[in-house]
Parts: structure tokens; C-alpha cells; sequence
């Protein structure tokens, strides 16, 4: 081998080095990334399941409408919280940072529950379907899945209406079945 030739060898040694250890910081830098990515999802996940059990001021004045038909308006909502009918108000760029969230003013939230028990005994919201209403049953993976249904009563739990149904089929009586899972025949 010539001197050249040696040189050569050694250059293209000291490139490939220098290549593997400029990849092997990137993949470390990539790897300290994917951890942090990682966490930042795990804590935008547990928000975005703490977030469902809360109602802002706008949610509340929809739900109003879908039930009722009635516009309802922000300071409705705004003296409702003040005399504590909604529960504890949070403010929702606070406790829920990881979430994005609209543009503007301070975002009170309030607990479903509450909200939905307020506004029920109040009469400003009331079950999809009435007592002998028949509904077909929309729950797959069950032995009752499309099947006809008559209502025998609803109730609200939490922040939802369950029903008890009886199946027109076998007279099979079927608790808690949530509203999602029912539409009107």
C-alpha cells in the first residue's frame, strides 16, 4: 500500500467516526425528545379525561338549547355561579394547561354533575325519551343490540339519563342503559 493510500483509509476512518458520533448524539438528543413527547401526551390524555367531567359557561347555554330550544344568555350563567348553583367554578387555562383552549377572557368550568342536577331540577333539561316511548337499543356487542324497547322509567345519574327498558321481544327488563345507546322508532 502506498502512503497515499494509507492516508486515504485513514481519512475515510476519521469521517466515518466522526458520522457515527455525530448520529449517536442526534439519536440521543431524538431519544430525550420521544421521552418528553411521551410525558407531554400522558398528562394531555389524563386532562382531556378530567376535562369531560366539566362544563363551561357556553356548554351549559348549549345544552339549554339542545334540551329546551331556549336561548339562555352568559349572565344568566354568571349569576347561577354566583349564588353557587353550579358548584366550585374553575379556571380552565389553570388547571388544564396541557389542553388547548379558545382565545379570550378567563374560561370558568363547572362540574357536570352539579350542573346537570341544577339544571334538572330546574326543568331546563329532561330525558330524550319519555316513559313508554319505544326505542331501539343502538349497544353492539350486546344480546340486545338492535332490538325494539319500551321505557319504562329514567332517571339522571351523574351527568347522564339512564333508562329502564322492557325488550319487546322476550319481555326482558334491562337497567341503566345510558341515553347514547337509544334512538326513538
Amino acid at each position: 500500500m502506498s502512503p497515499n493510500q494509507m492516508e486515504e483509509i485513514s481519512l475515510l476512518r476519521n469521517d466515518i467516526e466522526g458520522q457515527i458520533e455525530i448520529l449517536e448524539k442526534r439519536i440521543l438528543d431524538d431519544q430525550l425528545t420521544l421521552q418528553s413527547l411521551k410525558l407531554r401526551l400522558k398528562e394531555l390524555i389524563i386532562q382531556e379525561k378530567e376535562r369531560a367531567c366539566y362544563l363551561s359557561s357556553s356548554e351549559i347555554l348549549d345544552l339549554i338549547y339542545e334540551h329546551t330550544g331556549k336561548e339562555s344568555n352568559m349572565s344568566t350563567i354568571k349569576r347561577w355561579s354566583d349564588q353557587g348553583f353550579l358548584g366550585e367554578a374553575i379556571d380552565e387555562r389553570e388547571v388544564f394547561w396541557a389542553l388547548k383552549t379558545k382565545q379570550g377572557k378567563k374560561r370558568f368550568l363547572y362540574p357536570k354533575k352539579q350542573v346537570y342536577q341544577f339544571l334538572y331540577d330546574k326543568k331546563w333539561i329532561r330525558p330524550r325519551f319519555d316513559v313508554l316511548d319505544r326505542v331501539k337499543i343502538c349497544k353492539p356487542g350486546t344480546p340486545y343490540h338492535e332490538e325494539a324497547a319500551v321505557v319504562v322509567t329514567s332517571r339522571l345519574e351523574l351527568d347522564e339519563f339512564l333508562y329502564t327498558l322492557q325488550t319487546e321481544n322476550d319481555f326482558l327488563v334491562l337497567q341503566d342503559i345510558t341515553e347514547s345507546c337509544l334512538s326513538l322508532i
